[in-house]
């Protein structure tokens, strides 16, 4: 698949000539891809940043497993809850850009509140639970239209490169923010993280305000004459009689749940495992950094790929990850935990990528923010994941529950590759 401008906006899409032969990049030189990528990269920032403080607020507060998996069941409830009423609105909706800018904001607000609590030596447990359920709200509500604006930001053909080169940017984004985040965590403390949260959303909205989403030459979507409701039970019939999309959502919901616990977990297994107290703050910030990488490089390299063999490539993947987190979770020494988590971010890069790209390409366009909002509410079910792992690591300990995870995803993932299903046979 090879990226092309459209007739009607040659200064939006990838030059034609020799210059297009440079597959990897050439995204780039969509000037409102070039924004949409900067605010998306302020958003991730802000993310990376707030998963940090908050996993690490949540155990040095409580020093429990649970509790910090009860931060993250906060998160999941509103996210399942709001997900695909998010969905709707991202259809139904002439400016997606706008609700996306809107839940920024709200974004920004809720981390100078946080960083005031930490500030006065004010906050409490119960503060991040209430973040929790806020923060998982908001990005239900508005995730979904941010990725479905991407198509009208750099068109159809040019979705693949522009797909790879938005995980390549996020996985920079979570390279670079866990180590700042962690050295300004270790300086200064958890409030200057909570204001630097906030400055990043500011530079998000901002960002957005340059992007024009007129790729595919003015396309309008139809408006939609029937109710929200109607809409949402519109949008649970499309997917469950598209065998495609139906299998790609239940993969990926299932191996979310299963593959993104150890994540969320990180700050507990530094602390209980590397033995480098309450979270180790810098420790957890150049583990972050180290998966980033593996991350970033796997994006990249996906970048130049043409679009062929990607459901196998998925699962391949997935099997990846689930061999590593294996033995992740046997490891107690720093070095070796790098070292798995590199090949886990090379793993993750791959199982988001190939499944955003293979949702995007087979997805009806009228459909595409109610599907969106199934995809993404993995980190929604993942967050209600993690509160349960979160509890069988306080009851046989974390190893031994993240091994328990591996196994699982290993087991699946062999089974489907077997099998020679839909999935294996998407390109």
């Amino acid at each position: 698949m090879t990226s092309a401008a459209p007739e009607e906006a040659p200064t939006e899409g990838a030059p034609a000539g020799p210059a297009s032969r440079f597959r990897t990049f050439e995204s780039l030189s969509n000037r409102s891809f070039r924004w949409f990528l900067l605010s998306a990269l302020g958003q991730m920032a802000s993310l990376r940043v707030q998963n940090i403080v908050r996993g690490y607020l949540a155990y040095q507060l409580t020093g429990s497993f649970a509790a910090l998996g009860t931060v993250f069941l906060a998160n999941s409830i509103s996210g399942i809850s709001l997900n695909f009423v998010g969905g709707v609105w991202a259809d139904r909706l002439r400016q997606r850009k706008s609700l996306v800018q809107v839940g920024q904001l709200s974004s920004a607000a809720l981390g100078v509140v946080l960083g005031i609590l930490v500030y006065a030596d004010l906050l409490r447990f119960e503060h991040l639970l209430i973040a929790g359920l806020l923060t998982g709200g908001i990005n239900a509500l508005t995730m979904p239209a941010r990725q479905a604006m991407l198509p009208d930001v750099v068109g159809m053909q040019g979705l693949t490169n522009a797909v790879a080169l938005n995980a390549a940017g996020r996985n920079t984004i979570q390279m670079i923010a866990p180590a700042i985040g962690g050295l300004i965590l270790a300086a200064y403390g958890a409030a200057w993280l909570y204001f630097l949260m906030a400055g990043t959303y500011l530079f998000a909205v901002a960002a957005l305000t340059q992007v024009s989403t007129d790729a595919r030459g003015g396309f309008e979507r139809a408006r939609s004459t029937a109710s929200p409701l109607a809409d949402l039970v519109a949008g649970l019939r499309y997917i469950a009689s598209d065998s495609r999309i139906g299998w790609l959502l239940l993969a990926n919901t299932a191996f979310g749940l299963l593959l993104m616990p150890y994540e969320f977990l990180l700050p507990g297994f530094v602390a209980d495992v590397l033995n480098d107290g309450a979270g180790g703050a810098a420790q957890l910030g150049f583990l972050l950094s180290v998966s980033a990488l593996g991350s970033l490089l796997g994006s990249v390299g996906i970048a130049s790929l043409p679009p062929r063999r990607r459901g196998l490539l998925y699962l391949l993947s997935v099997l990846l990850m689930g061999v590593t987190l294996f033995a992740f979770a046997l490891t107690s020494w720093v070095v070796a935990t790098a070292a798995t988590l590199f090949v886990l971010g090379i793993g993750r890069s791959g199982r988001m990528s190939f499944s955003n790209i293979l949702i995007q390409d087979y997805v009806d366009d009228a459909y595409r923010g109610r599907v969106l909002a199934v995809y993404h509410m993995q980190r929604s079910v993942a967050s209600l994941g993690t509160f349960f792992v979160g509890i069988l690591a306080a009851a046989i300990g974390i190893q031994q529950a993240l091994a328990a995870l591996a196994l699982l995803v290993v087991a699946l993932a062999a089974l489907l590759l077997v099998s020679g299903g839909v999935l294996r046979r998407l390109d």
